[in-house]
Parts: structure tokens; C-alpha cells; sequence
């Protein structure tokens, strides 16, 4: 699709959005008196279970409005308790409602932020952020800075945990000047809580010390207006991220002591998604501290109450942190069953299509202030003429956006593929090197040597599938790699080759980024292959270059050379320069460079050279999936 075409796609839909929508007549201002009695009487932001009768007498009244609002009562405690299904039932009833009288806009603000809430805690993040926009704008109308503050604070939410922290923390910005404006101190200790746990988002994705100063700021504050307000919900949940604090401050006694505080106010029933985000921090401290045995305790609960709460996201970061303490323990088993557990939660939700639609909805709302002045400009014919264009040009974009989501689709199948294939070392290195390892005990009886090997074997076991996850290492983790590898060879085949490494001077090893993984299937091709049957010694050199500002590698030995190799073994290398090419492919697409490698006999006229030309990437930069 040309630029062209795109900019004036964008100018049609904006066009349709802004078209002028038919009426009923006047509307009607649907108030229920008995329903502003129970909020003004609530104890917590929102109504909990306790709140119940409150629900339940709204839906026993005659007035039809207040009917409505007792549907919308109990749908608050529903999405509370992740009864999704009883939450859709329920602000379903009070819509027909509010359409059967004609109700006005502002009517609908409640149900709209209800809405956001039942699709956000199923991780539709680009409908709900589409009801908060709504309930925005009508509480900007009827400057409500308790509702703004309230919304501008979830509108942030979405945008974190739609990975965006860096557009929710305006958002949060915008709602502060509200929140110090409210004389309920309550509602401040909610609100401050809030806006405290977005800032903690933003520094964690981008390290900000400001951001980091003002969450502690905005929790503490939050802490001392719910002590004084009586809020036990604000004080306990201000007690978890006063610890967030104190973790990122590698305090960890005083991290334990703060979630032991808030888990004593919070109630087994209606605070479980407090209880378990205590759980998962508690974990979290605990294996920072070395303390595996009980941090995987504690990342059980939090999975188990995450399940409770059915909210996908929340379920995906329990798996996560089970991994990482599972893999800290040395519990590999477990530590597989975690990822794939995350894998087939974070692959339904697509999240980049989510977030395309997302940054669509703001832009959206961000151009329908001025909508009216749109509409008196615009003609009708010029609006019949748009219509027709739209209509082809929506066709175009669904036919370009197929082929982009079958070429995505492609691309993520061979990204899996090439995972896989970096954690596929060949198993006969595995098995003939333990049976190598078992004649050396038989033969030396060094307990030193056995144990050196055997630590050598299970790094390279290891190494093998964590790479599995690593996009990239850095050349001294890569030459480790290889010199470990090399030395296991070594055992199998004694006084049959010899290994050298070298490095420019010019690069930087600790820093300088290769793919994982990459090197090794050359040098086993030389070592199985290469050196077979050959009656002289045999030698690898592996050399790191920098050459016209990018990474030059060369793999050369003395074997056989391409000639030499049989059917079998030219089949092997021709598999092995497969994963290569296919890792480069993907490399090139997300790097935008010209990565490659070639294969050919020595110049000396002995062995193979293999050259691999990559892209300079340092461990600083933001490389994709890294």
C-alpha cells in the first residue's frame, strides 16, 4: 500500500467516525435518587459483596431507572469477583433500560466504566479502553474530578498492561492535579494508590529515578490518608507498594515485614487479588534472597489465586515468576512446564494487533475534540462521495491486512522453528560424550578431572536450554560456550584436533552481541565431520573481526574440505547452513540489515571456511526481542 493510499485511508475513517448520529427525540436525564443515597454510603470506591443487600433493594424497586442502577450494583460486584458471565447479564438488563427511556449520554458513564472493567480483566484491552474513553468525556462534562481522576487512572492501567507504560504515565499525570484537588480523604488514599502503582509500572520499563521518587512519594502519601480515613482496603494495598519501594531499594526484610502488614488487613474473600499480588511479591523478594524453597511456595499460591481471579495477564505473570524460581533452583522440569504454560496464554492475546487498535482508539479521541466544527463544514454530497471511497478503500486495507497477518503468521511459525532448532544440539554429542566421560572414570582416577568434565557437560546442558529463550549473547558468553564445548570434544577424540579463538582488539566481547547459538553447529561440522578419518592433526580457528563497521567472523579448519565429505555428512552441513540462514532471514527482518554467511574450501586448500558477516549490536541497544 502506498503512502499515499494510507494517508488517505486515514483521512476517510476519521471522516466516518465523525459523522453526525441520528436521534430519538429529546432525552430523558434518568436519575434514581435511592442509588446516589447507597454511593454516597459506600465505604469503598466500589461496592464488594458486603454491599449486596444495597444491590439487591435497587432491584426491587417499581422505578425502572433504579431497577437499572441495581443491575449495574450488582454487575460492580460481579466483575469483582471475575464472574464474567453474571457481569454481562447484568449491565446487558440496565442497557435495554436505559435505551427503553431515552436515557441521556451522562446516564451511561457507570455502565461504560463497568464495561471497560469486564473487558480489561479479560485482556480485550482495545474495547475497554473504548468504554473509558467514553465515560472520560462525560466526566470532563460534568467536572467530576473524582470520576476524571478515577478514569485517567485506568485509562493508565490499560496502556501498562498493554506494554505501553510510557503513554499510560501521561494519563497518570493528568489525573494528580484531580486527586489533590478532592477533600475526601478516602478517595484520596484510593486515587493516590493508583496513581503511586502506574509510576512504579513506568520505572520498571524505563528505569526512571523521577518516576521511581514519585511512586514512594504517592505511596506514602497514600498510607497516611488511609490511616486517617479509616480505609483499610487504601492502607493495605499503600503497605504493598511501600514494599514495592523497599524491593527496588534491595531492602528485602523490611519488603517482607511491609506485605505482612498488608496481608493482615486484607479478607480472604473479597481482597484475593491483594492476597496474591502479596504472594507474588513475597516470591519475587525470597529468591532475590536465595530462599528458592520457599519462594516457590509462595509463586504456587500466587498462581492459584491468579486462577481465581480468571484474568489472563495476571495468570501469564505467575507462570513467569514460577519459572524464574523454578530455573534458580535448579528445577528444569518445572521450569519447562512454566514457559509453555506463558507461551499458550501471551500467544492468544496478540498483542500486537491489540496495540495498533489501542494507539487507533486515542488518536480518536484525541481528534473528537473537535468533532462538532467537523460536522457543520462537512456537506452531504462530499460525505455520500467519502462513503463510496471508504467502502473500496476498506476493502483494500482487509485484503492488505490478510496478507500482513498470513506473513506475520509465517514469520512467527519460523521464529518457534528456530527456537526449537537452538535448543536441538545434536543428541549424539550428548550421548557419545557421557560415554566418553564413563571410560575417563574408568580409566583416570582423578575425582577432580571426572567432576571438572561433568561440570563442563551439565554447563553445556544448560547452556543449551536457556539459549532456547536467548535471542542474543554477548562474544565472551558465545567463546566460553564454544571453549567448553571444544574441551568435551576433546575427550572423545584425544590428540585429534586442537581449538583457537581470537577477538579484535577493536571489539568489545563484554558488550558486543552475537545471535546464540550461531557457532556452534560450524565448529561440531568440523570436529564430527571434518577431521573423520583424517590421518594429521586437526585444527580450528575461530576468529572475531571488525571489518567496515560490522561484525566479521571466520570458522576455518584443516580437514577434509567440502570434496571430502560423504553423502551423509554434506546432507548434515546442508541442514546445519538451513537453521543458519533461516536465523540470519529473521535477524535481517528486525534488524534491517544485510546479515550473511557464506561456505567454501580453504584457500590454503585444506578444510572449509565459513564466513558470517552480522550487524555490530551492543548489549545498551533496544534490539528486537532481545
Amino acid at each position: 500500500m502506498s503512502l499515499n493510499l494510507t494517508s488517505f485511508l486515514r483521512f476517510a475513517a476519521l471522516f466516518l467516525f465523525l459523522l453526525p448520529a441520528k436521534t430519538g427525540g429529546a432525552q430523558a436525564s434518568c436519575n434514581c435518587p435511592e442509588y446516589d443515597k447507597f454511593r454516597a454510603a459506600l465505604k469503598n470506591v466500589s461496592p464488594t459483596a458486603e454491599d449486596s443487600a444495597a444491590g439487591r433493594a435497587l432491584l426491587l424497586s417499581r422505578d425502572s431507572i433504579c431497577k437499572a442502577k441495581g443491575y449495574e450494583w450488582m454487575a460492580n460486584i460481579a466483575v469483582t469477583e471475575r464472574d464474567y458471565e453474571k457481569t454481562d447479564d447484568m449491565l446487558s438488563r440496565a442497557e435495554v433500560i436505559y435505551k427503553k427511556n431515552n436515557c441521556a449520554e451522562a446516564t451511561y458513564r457507570n455502565y461504560y466504566e463497568l464495561r471497560a472493567s469486564y473487558f480489561f480483566y479479560q485482556a480485550s484491552y482495545t474495547t475497554a479502553l473504548d468504554f473509558l474513553l467514553k465515560a472520560l468525556t462525560i466526566a470532563e462534562k460534568q467536572n467530576d474530578k473524582y470520576e476524571q481522576a478515577f478514569i485517567l487512572l485506568n485509562i493508565s492501567h490499560t496502556f501498562n498492561r498493554s506494554r505501553q507504560a510510557d503513554k499510560g504515565i501521561v494519563y497518570a499525570r493528568r489525573a494528580l492535579p484531580l486527586i489533590y484537588a478532592l477533600n475526601n480523604k478516602s478517595q484520596q488514599a484510593e486515587l493516590l494508590n493508583r496513581a503511586s502503582a502506574r509510576y512504579l509500572y513506568h520505572y520498571q520499563d524505563f528505569d526512571s529515578k523521577a518516576s521511581f521518587d514519585t511512586c514512594e512519594m504517592l505511596a506514602n502519601q497514600s498510607l497516611r490518608a488511609g490511616k486517617e480515613s479509616g480505609n483499610k482496603r487504601a492502607e493495605m494495598r499503600a503497605f504493598n507498594l511501600v514494599q514495592g519501594v523497599a524491593f527496588y531499594k534491595e531492602d528485602y526484610q523490611r519488603a517482607l515485614q511491609l506485605i505482612d502488614s498488608s496481608l493482615l488487613l486484607c479478607d480472604p474473600v473479597a481482597d484475593r487479588d491483594m492476597i496474591g499480588t502479596n504472594y507474588a511479591d513475597k516470591a519475587d523478594i525470597l529468591n532475590e534472597m536465595g530462599r528458592t524453597k520457599e519462594a516457590k511456595r509462595f509463586a504456587d499460591s500466587n498462581l492459584y489465586y491468579q486462577q481465581l481471579l480468571k484474568f489472563p495477564n495476571l495468570i501469564a505473570d505467575a507462570w513467569s515468576l514460577i519459572y524464574e524460581v523454578a530455573k534458580k533452583d535448579g528445577d528444569y522440569k518445572r521450569a519447562l512446564e512454566a514457559v509453555e504454560a506463558f507461551k499458550e496464554i501471551t500467544d492468544s492475546l496478540n498483542k500486537t494487533e491489540k496495540t495498533k487498535a489501542i494507539n487507533e482508539l486515542e488518536k480518536k479521541y484525541n481528534q473528537s475534540q473537535n468533532e462538532k466544527k467537523i460536522r457543520e463544514l462537512a456537506q452531504q454530497k462530499k460525505i455520500y462521495s467519502l462513503l463510496a471511497i471508504a467502502a473500496i478503500l476498506g476493502l483494500a486495507t482487509l485484503v492488505f491486512f490478510l496478507r500482513q497477518q498470513a506473513l506475520k503468521h509465517k514469520q512467527t511459525i519460523l521464529e518457534t522453528e528456530q527456537r526449537l532448532n537452538r535448543a536441538r544440539m545434536n543428541p549424539h554429542f550428548f550421548f557419545n560424550t557421557l560415554a566418553a566421560l564413563q571410560g575417563f572414570a574408568m580409566k583416570e582416577n582423578s575425582g577432580i578431572n571426572m567432576a571438572s568434565n561433568l561440570s563442563k557437560f551439565s554447563h553445556i546442558m544448560r547452556e543449551t536450554l536457556e539459549s532456547t529463550y536467548k535471542e542474543y549473547v554477548t562474544i565472551e558468553q558465545e567463546t566460553g560456550f564454544l571453549e567448553e564445548y571444544t574441551e568435551l570434544q576433546k575427550i572423545r577424540f584425544p590428540h585429534q584436533f586442537t581449538a583457537n579463538i581470537s577477538i579484535d582488539p577493536a571489539l568489545d566481547p563484554t558488550a558486543t552481541l552475537i545471535p546464540s547459538m550461531i557457532l556452534q553447529p560450524f565448529v561440531e561440522n568440523c570436529i564430527e565431520h571434518g577431521f573423520a578419518d583424517m590421518d594429521r592433526p586437526g585444527t580450528i580457528a575461530v576468529r572475531f573481526l571488525k571489518k567496515n563497521n560490522a561484525l566479521h567472523i571466520e570458522i576455518e579448519d584443516n580437514g577434509k574440505g567440502l570434496a571430502g565429505l560423504s553423502k551423509g555428512n554434506d546432507d548434515h552441513i546442508s541442514r546445519a547452513s538451513q537453521i543458519i540462514r533461516d536465523r540470519i532471514y529473521l535477524l535481517n527482518i528486525k534488524l534491517k540489515s544485510k546479515a550473511g554467511f557464506t561456505i567454501d574450501n580453504a584457500p590454503s586448500g585444506n578444510g572449509v571456511l565459513v564466513t558470517i558477516d552480522l550487524p555490530l549490536i551492543y548489549e545498551n541497544e533496544n534490539t528486537a526481542d532481545r
